[in-house]
């Protein structure tokens, strides 16, 4: 059984949803009432004009898939990329002769910022933390004002991480 509080969710989505296209053609934008009001069908009208859809005002299946498709769309492509988080844990430290993915990453992201920061010479990818690595994460670490252990704990990929997002991303551009 479809309860009214149902058909009012859906609503309110399906107007969040003409809200996000609308705004992006800066069309009048529907109020969120949870209410299929003219205002809600006057947008849907609007919409299936400009999407080629026979333009009824009502909300059909073909309607409402292309509304949360462009919707989708929308937000897909304004949306901030997600961080991927890569540290395996806090405890952990990364010392010589350590190997896998995330020295490799290490290594690609000590590179990235060797290009911005004279002080970092680049490494060569080898998914093995040696010598020339430890010695790239020993420099950043005396340039961060960090204990220089050529270690590489939670406290120096934070450091990394900084320079990385915030400095070094220019360094692609």
């Amino acid at each position: 059984m479809y309860t009214d509080e149902q058909r009012t969710s859906h609503i309110s989505g399906l107007q969040q949803d003409l809200r996000v296209i609308h705004d992006k053609y800066n069309d009048i934008l529907p109020k969120i009432s949870g209410v299929y009001d003219t205002l809600t069908e006057n947008a849907v009208k609007r919409f299936q004009q400009r999407f080629g859809l026979p333009i009824t005002g009502q909300t059909d299946l073909n309607t409402w898939d292309r509304i949360v498709h462009e919707s989708n769309l929308i937000r897909s492509q304004e949306a901030i990329p997600l961080a991927v988080r890569v540290f395996p844990n806090a405890a952990y430290t990364a010392t010589l002769g350590d190997e896998g993915r995330f020295i490799y990453i290490l290594q690609a992201i000590l590179n990235g910022l060797s290009a911005r920061f004279p002080y970092l010479s680049p490494v060569e990818y080898t998914g093995i933390y040696d010598n020339a690595t430890e010695e790239a994460v020993k420099s950043l670490q005396k340039n961060a004002g960090l204990p220089i252990t050529g270690n590489l704990n939670s406290d120096t990929w934070n450091a990394i991480a900084f320079l990385y997002s915030y400095v070094g991303h220019s360094v692609d551009n």
